[in-house]
């Protein structure tokens, strides 16, 4: 079953129906996702966070009938890119007959990202990786606290940095491409450091042009990534919306052999209205970006629309899709496991990210690209997911999550009454050292122990 070829999206990007306004489209594209949620039966259901195989499939032929209907809206030339039911069916085919393996790193550093299905007794890889806006002061032992850590296996994302040597790295500039090379140079001399020099690194993150991401691929050139350990981004932008750059750089990917970024995000509260309906689009988004980038995997994720994440309405939303691609699509799926960035390593933001570990763990997911703002947070997260594997049992596990989200809810709040924002890095690592402060060190104790305490056999 062939998948469609990438030139024929630039057709229907030029030929397609005439949307002069993007509030049209989403309009459109709002009114279907209600029908189709309603047709389908998918619930959103607060009280169980383990999806069942019913609303898997509920929301898989939801997600089909919804590209089927709307299509992507391209950003530059007005039009639909329309696909057929058959098509989409097609692609989804594609990928349930050939379950497919991205291999990633070289020598012991090796790894490789397979279909994972829920409650199953593979461990989901952790690929944690430091994320956020980057300073240049603490970029080195930001970096160094992933790779030093031996249960990160891989880095998810490695960035980004904001400025370098006074230069912004401003989108679509040439202080973008400087600051990226700049971050690329790093980062591999630390893994040749760390004695990690075949380690993935990841998403490209600092450069987000296709020009600029371009010129940081390199095979030869060891301060440059490589196409063994370096992945692009070909975003949808929610609510289904693209343009030129995303197909470029899916068109490169093809071309130089690089697995993409099929990085699949929708908002709860705008277009989608709860959790049932940001599963939908969370799919629908993901078998689209598979039908021209051809990518062997897919990271899902879910926030609301001021911006949060890690509750139970954004985790039901990401376990209900990663469950609809585990039975329909095949492909090994990514998400985050990491808190919101006022709680950044804080003993608040561990349990917004041990709450989306365990849900992540019991759906479905074979890898988190995030796990966690510092290297010890990321062993905390593999650690947990670890402990998952030992429940079988559903309404164990849902048990467990309802607690699990309890405290989470209670320790946000707290946070939040308190008016404390997060732990910068300086303050959480010894940054001569790289190597925690103690106050981390307690947070981490302290959470495994009530993990524990709740019935996670740590």
């Amino acid at each position: 079953m062939a998948l469609l070829d990438i030139m024929e999206f630039q057709g229907r990007a030029e030929t397609g129906e005439v949307i002069e306004k993007s509030s049209k489209f989403d309009i459109k594209f709002s009114k279907t996702m209600r029908n189709v949620v309603k047709k389908y039966g998918v619930e959103y259901t607060p009280d169980s966070t383990v999806i069942s195989d019913e609303q898997a499939d509920a929301v898989f032929n939801a997600a089909v009938e919804l590209l089927a209907t709307c299509g992507i809206y391209h950003n530059d030339t007005f039009r639909v890119i329309a696909l057929t039911e058959e098509e989409i069916r097609a692609t989804a085919d594609h990928y349930n007959s050939n379950p497919h393996i991205s291999k990633f790193g070289q020598g012991d550093d090796r790894i490789e990202y397979g279909y994972r299905k829920a409650f199953d007794d593979t461990m989901p890889i952790m690929a944690g990786g430091p994320c956020g806006v980057i300073g240049e002061d603490w970029h080195d032992p930001y970096i160094r606290s992933f790779v030093k850590e031996p249960r990160n296996l891989a880095m998810g994302i490695t960035g980004g940095i904001e400025v370098i040597h006074g230069h912004s790295a401003k989108a679509g500039t040439l202080s973008e491409m400087y600051a990226a090379q700049w971050e690329c140079e790093q980062i591999q001399r630390i893994c040749r450091e760390e004695g990690r020099p075949g380690m993935h690194q990841g998403l490209l993150c600092t450069a987000s042009s296709a020009a600029a991401s371009f010129a940081c691929i390199d095979d030869h050139d060891e301060n440059r990534r490589s196409t063994w350990n370096t992945q692009i981004g070909i975003h949808i932008i929610p609510e289904m919306k693209i343009d030129w750059n995303a197909f470029m750089m899916a068109k490169f990917c093809q071309d130089r052999g690089i697995e993409p970024w099929t990085s699949c995000v929708s908002l709860t509260g705008a277009l989608c209205r709860h959790g049932g309906d940001t599963a939908v689009g969370i799919v629908c988004n993901a078998i689209a970006q598979l039908s021209y980038g051809h990518g062997g995997m897919v990271q899902m994720f879910a926030n609301h629309l001021d911006g949060t994440w890690s509750d139970q309405e954004t985790q039901w939303a990401t376990g209900a899709a990663t469950r609809a691609f585990e039975r329909n699509v095949k492909t090994p799926i990514a998400s985050v496991c990491a808190g919101i960035e006022p709680y950044w390593r804080t003993y608040a933001g561990m349990w917004q990210a041990q709450a989306m570990t365990i849900s992540n763990t019991f759906n479905g997911c074979a890898y988190f690209w995030i796990g966690g703002h510092s290297g010890l947070e990321s062993r905390l997260t593999s650690e947990v997911a670890e402990a998952c594997l030992k429940i079988k049992d559903p309404a164990e596990a849902d048990a467990l999550m309802n607690k699990v989200f309890a405290k989470r809810n209670e320790e946000t709040e707290k946070h939040t009454a308190s008016g404390a924002g997060p732990r910068e890095f300086v303050d959480a690592y010894d940054c001569e050292q790289c190597v925690p402060k103690q106050e981390l060190i307690d947070d981490y104790e302290q959470v495994k122990g009530e993990l524990a305490e709740m019935g996670l056999p740590l």
